[in-house]
């Protein structure tokens, strides 16, 4: 019987090979998307979860009082390692200091590399974390200072096939020898670095070069929050009770009155949870999962509108079955066997495009995700997804052609209830609303995108790059400028403290200024410059001059118009009183306000001053000569001799390195957007042939008394539009608060206005009518004599 079945629905889906391709097309693209948002999905919220016990692992954020505001940091001083390890909650405590872009050398062979994330870790890293040992030891490693431990992909980098255990590399003046090697960092962790060297030989470093102040030890340092600090706590315990108990040992160990207080964030959430509390990677995560089920939906959707609408070219071949004796059990059974044809052939379909666009798909989600039957999650989410979606849009079309009545079938007729066409409308409702919501949502993405492409960030990005310089290059740097002004391709030149002026954090409470309340906890950004820098970048003087480059700039600073007003300064600001690390000076001029930091973020305070450390080159090139000014700077670079190479980095890359994974999120809504609205358009098709077919008769008599193809066409399309228009009432509202839940996330952001929803609106209206008036059309366009012939 089942043989029967089998090769009664292979013959009838190879008579009608077009709708059989559309419903195993649509299936497919539903199930292969859907499957790598999936992935997607998963690996986002598999983040650290490989460590043993994730879920007690806790890191410590420090939250300052920004005057009425907190402002989160995701470091913490050294010593709270030593708090919390004499606290009974806690189990484990570790801490690590991350140097990021390190240059290690190779002295046999005369290489170096540099961009190596390197962290300094105790002996507790590797009892709380699971970074597991590839080859060598790590016993008595705090112990040994010139030992360092590196990932498998390093060692490769740096010594190819040979064994790397006990061969010699140097960072500085200090030669390490490699005593052990990591396994690669799994991508989803958190904590990422490629060489490991021992906290001891940070700590003998740090109290050599005379510690912090009166600290002198890194023990002892609770001003320089440069260390991640993580905690093991017990079961049961609660980590606001063991932040708190934190707090206190950090203020009974500070002489002076602080309201700096310590919070524990969960390792699990530090992915997808910022430092500050912002969930918006979270929501994205959750809002991809819901697509995922509902663009399901939508092919199961799709299939029983396909389903039903063929229905009527078989109501005749159902008829005859019924008198010669087939029960409504086996029809029910015939059809769920070519529904099972149609979603195995599917499932086939879908797992070929998946292997075909996942290569592409990781480039575009940043991601190595990798699809394989293997996984058991993967193997249990494509059943279950397999069993339900069949069962949701077989059943019902299968139930529904089996119960035709055998009179009615033969003439030619079905017994279409009212509620089935409720129930179909419906669905294109549904599909509609979901692929307008997309639409809308995808507008307002790409808006704001550009919004912050084209705002006025204060200063002028265009043309410029920066290079980092090494301690060899700051010596001589006042003689590098001088040459770079002689070249023609070059406009300007400036040294600046600022190591991205896209994303900078350095930032300071060590500030004063006369009649300064205790209740204004001023946190402020700070950052050396020049006198090139303000005219290289192009910023605006609200009032007072820029720094001369002469001695007395030593005693001045320059803020910005926010510290201005924080510090309770009026016009004309000039000759205003402050101290910056307890060193007096006077204000000489304000800013316009410039961002400093993300667009996500307001304006902070900031101030510039001229003294200390300047470790950046900023360089502005004449207008088509970028190349040549990379060329000219990286040939006076190397007269300088340096371990550290030459490189370069567009402030205008900085920017879009900042936002990639807004672009990462802009695409990805477009990608899904357009396969809803595809698989939608699928569905209103399937309806349309359906009220073409049920009013077959009735076009034909009004053809035949004088009746226009554009007036059959507007007689056909005014059910759909009106459904459309039904699901733009429903998705605007759904649109618009998910629009102000995304937008939220950022401080300078565009207005929602009608003309998005209009255009989301027309967008969809005008899908909805292509495909509506194609077929609508084409049954104006027939011969009414064959729709009338059996009559």
């Amino acid at each position: 019987m089942i043989k029967n079945y089998i090769i009664t629905a292979v013959r009838e889906l190879n008579k009608k090979k077009f709708y059989s391709i559309i419903n195993m097309v649509g299936l497919a693209i539903c199930l292969a998307i859907s499957t790598l948002i999936i992935l997607w999905v998963q690996d986002e919220k598999s983040f650290d979860t490989f460590h043993k016990d994730y879920e007690q692992i806790y890191t410590v954020n420090s939250i300052l009082q920004n005057n009425d505001k907190e402002q989160v940091w995701p470091t913490s001083p050294a010593p709270l390692f030593k708090f919390a390890q004499q606290l009974p909650e806690v189990k484990n405590a570790s801490r690590v200091n991350l140097e990021e872009s390190a240059t290690l050398v190779d002295d046999k062979k005369k290489q170096t590399y540099s961009d190596i994330d390197l962290v300094y870790v105790d002996q507790n890293f590797f009892s709380l974390f699971n970074f597991p040992l590839h080859a060598g030891s790590i016993e008595n490693f705090q112990q040994d200072l010139a030992a360092i431990l590196i990932t498998q992909n390093l060692a490769k980098k740096l010594f190819g096939e040979e064994s790397p255990i006990g061969k010699s590399i140097r960072k500085n003046n200090t030669t390490f020898i490699v005593r052990a090697i990591l396994q690669d960092i799994p991508q989803n962790s958190s904590i990422r670095f490629d060489a490991v060297i021992p906290l001891t030989f940070y700590a003998k470093r740090f109290t050599e070069n005379g510690g912090n102040g009166e600290w002198k030890t890194i023990d002892e340092d609770l001003g320089n929050f440069y260390f991640s600090n993580y905690i093991q706590i017990n079961k049961n315990v609660d980590p606001a009770q063991v932040a708190a108990k934190i707090s206190d040992y950090y203020k009974k160990a500070q002489k002076t009155e602080v309201t700096i207080q310590y919070r524990l964030a969960a390792l699990k959430d530090i992915h997808l949870i910022s430092p500050e509390g912002n969930q918006t990677a979270r929501r994205t995560v959750q809002i991809f999962s819901v697509i995922a089920i509902l663009l399901l939906i939508i092919g199961a959707v799709n299939y029983i509108n396909l389903s039903t609408a063929r229905s009527l070219e078989r109501i005749k071949t159902i008829g005859i079955r019924k008198v010669i004796g087939a029960s409504k059990k086996q029809l029910f059974f015939q059809f769920v066997i070519e529904s099972v044809i149609i979603f195995s052939v599917a499932l086939i379909l879908a797992i070929l495009l998946i292997l075909l666009l996942i290569p592409c798909y990781n480039e575009l989600a940043g991601k190595s995700l990798a699809f394989t039957l293997s996984n058991p999650e993967i193997c249990i989410y494509l059943t279950c997804t397999l069993l339900g979606t069949l069962a949701l849009s077989s059943i019902y079309p299968a139930i529904y052609l089996a119960s035709f009545q055998p009179v009615q079938s033969l003439k030619g007729q079905s017994t279409q209830q009212d509620g089935t066409n409720r129930l179909r409308r419906a669905l294109v409702i549904i599909q509609f609303s979901i692929s307008i919501i997309l639409i809308i949502c995808t507008i307002v993405i790409r808006n704001q995108l550009s919004y912050m492409r084209k705002m006025d960030l204060g200063y002028a990005k265009d043309q410029v790059f920066t290079v980092p310089l090494s301690d060899e290059h700051i010596k001589h740097a006042d003689a590098i400028i001088s040459e770079l002004r002689q070249s023609t391709s070059i406009a300007a030149a400036s040294l600046s403290g600022f190591y991205s002026i896209m994303d900078y954090g350095n930032a300071t409470g060590d500030i004063n200024w006369p009649n300064k309340t205790k209740e204004n906890q001023a946190i402020v950004g700070r950052a050396t410059i020049d006198q090139n820098f303000i005219p290289l970048m192009g910023m605006k003087f609200v009032a007072g001059t820029n720094f001369t480059g002469l001695p007395s700039d030593s005693s001045s600073y320059i803020i910005n118009e926010t510290l201005a007003k924080q510090m309770g300064l009026k016009p004309p600001y000039i000759g205003a009183q402050m101290s910056l690390h307890e060193v007096p000076g006077k204000v000489i001029g304000v800013l316009k306000d410039f961002n400093f930091k993300s667009v996500k973020e307001k304006v902070g305070p900031i101030v510039l001053w001229t003294r200390q450390f300047k470790g950046t080159l900023y360089i502005k090139s004449n207008a088509d000569h970028i190349p040549e000014a990379i060329k000219t700077i990286e040939k006076i670079y190397n007269t300088t001799p340096s371990e550290r190479p030459f490189s370069y980095n567009f402030i205008d890359d900085q920017f879009d390195k900042i936002y990639k994974s807004e672009n990462r999120t802009a695409f990805l809504f477009n990608l899904f957007a357009g396969v809803a609205i595809f698989i939608s358009a699928l569905g209103l098709f399937a309806l349309s042939t359906y009220s073409a077919q049920i009013r077959i008769k009735e076009i034909g008599i009004r053809k035949v008394l004088g009746a226009s193809v554009f007036g059959i066409v507007k007689l056909l399309s005014r059910e759909f539009v009106i459904l459309v228009f039904i699901a733009i009432l429903i998705a605007a509202p759904i649109a618009y608060y998910l629009s102000i839940s995304w937008l939220q996330t950022f401080a300078y952001k565009i207005n929602l206005n009608v003309f998005t929803f209009i255009l989301g609106s027309i967008l969809s209206l005008s899908i909805a009518l292509f495909t509506i008036s194609l077929q609508a059309a084409k049954a104006a366009l027939a011969n009414p004599i064959h729709s009338l012939k059996d009559e």
